[in-house]
């Protein structure tokens, strides 16, 4: 969901969180446990280049911020980091409720890459810090965290230790498992048995905590032949991240 005009406070934000808040009653009549929603600004998350080579003539996705600084701004112009926590708790005081009542998760991403600003648009949820004080401005048991690895990996987060904290608290709702190797400043997506993350340890700690949520391979390669048409999401590099996942699951013996 982009929800631009709530993140952008325009004189539709109200429309807008009115529609959020049909769809988590929707989703709660339908018994769709979890809600998973970004606070990214005028544009989700981003990459300077969507051909980055890669083993065995595979094709990734990479950022690099010096290729951003002398971009333009947006049309939104300047948005800054108090204006977004502002909007985001003006957000959440209107749907937590109802996902309380609807018993819907609602699951926030981290901003992708976690770094701000890029072209004047303020980025709020750059670290294990700034999540845990987004999911508590209005505490709830429904309001929780999409852990996606890599987007954490890339802030220079400790994977496994994280997730033992924020799993152990109950707040991690749903998991997007990928890797990468840099900085926020630059960094390449990886086959997620090449990244930075210890991603057999990162399933140890999954278990321990007793996560049961969904889980999604999220960004894969584009592997030698496949058309990159839709980078991140190609066929055959996504079916690589689920054997590579199911075996992790199996060695580390966990019951899925």
């Amino acid at each position: 969901m982009l929800m631009n005009n709530i993140k952008l406070a325009t004189d539709q934000r109200d429309n807008e969180i009115a529609q959020i808040q049909n769809l988590i009653r929707n989703m709660g009549k339908l018994d769709i446990p979890v809600l998973c929603y970004n606070f990214m600004a005028h544009f989700n998350w981003i990459r300077t280049s969507l051909a980055v080579p890669s083993r065995g003539g595979a094709l990734v996705t990479g950022y690099d911020h010096t290729l951003m600084k002398e971009a333009p701004l947006t049309e939104a112009g300047v948005v800054t980091e108090e204006q977004l926590w502002e909007r985001l708790e003006y957000f959440l005081k209107k749907v937590v409720p109802v996902a309380e009542e609807a018993k819907v998760k609602l699951s926030l991403h981290p901003c992708d890459p976690p770094l701000s600003p890029i072209r004047g648009i303020s980025r709020i949820i750059t670290s294990a810090a700034a999540m845990k004080r987004a999911i508590n401005l209005v505490p709830s048991e429904y309001s929780g965290v999409t852990f996606c690895q890599g987007t954490f990996a890339t802030a220079g987060e400790d994977i496994p230790a994280l997730i033992r904290e924020l799993g152990g608290l109950g707040k991690i709702f749903f998991l997007h498992f990928r890797d990468v190797r840099g900085t926020p400043e630059k960094f390449v997506e990886t086959f997620h048995d090449d990244g930075q993350t210890n991603m057999f340890e990162a399933i140890r700690a999954y278990k321990e905590v007793g996560f049961d949520g969904p889980v999604r391979v999220d960004h894969v390669p584009t592997m030698e032949g496949e058309y990159n048409l839709d980078p991140g999401y190609a066929s055959i590099g996504r079916l690589y991240a689920l054997g590579y996942l199911k075996g992790l699951l199996e060695g580390a013996g966990y019951q899925y």
